[in-house]
């Protein structure tokens, strides 16, 4: 889960079996203590997909559209309900949205299209807040159950 090369139990972590280390082991219940870790030839196939795997690409919704989407707005003489019909969207919505409420990317998409305005941003998943606490700098399973954990 967490990257590590030296896989030593078999537990289940999160409601899944994998086999992990010694401290991702401590997350969850162990299985079976593994008698003879992955050949070495075996890491380095795993160690190569991971590089081969391109960077995941999404969008999200820019911190300030509210601010974007009422300068928009006003721009075109519009009052939030008519900004709202034309979005399929109620007016409250867009009040809300004003007033700092980051609406899903769905919603966020009507209103480019609307308004004409970018509100989202592609961003890839090396440019998230959150590092790895191991070397490789990408995001593990492991770094996921942290980031799930300190958000409760």
């Amino acid at each position: 889960m967490c990257g590590a090369t030296e896989i030593k139990y078999k537990a289940r972590v999160a409601g899944t079996e994998a086999m992990v280390c010694g401290n991702c082991a401590a997350h969850g219940e162990i299985l079976e203590e593994l008698k003879e870790p992955p050949k070495k030839a075996e890491l380095r196939r795993i160690e190569e997909r991971k590089k081969e795997i391109a960077p995941i690409r999404t969008d999200e919704v820019l911190e300030n559209i509210g601010e974007l989407v009422k300068h928009a707005r006003e721009e075109r003489g519009l009052k939030q309900d008519d900004l709202g019909k034309l979005a399929s969207e109620h007016g409250s919505m867009i009040q809300r949205i004003e007033h700092g409420y980051l609406p899903t990317l769905e919603i966020a998409h009507k209103l480019e299209r609307v308004l004409h305005v970018r509100l989202t941003e592609v961003v890839n998943a090396s440019d998230q807040e959150f590092i790895s606490n191991r070397s490789g700098g990408a995001l593990t399973l492991g770094d996921m159950m942290v980031i799930k954990k300190q958000k409760k």
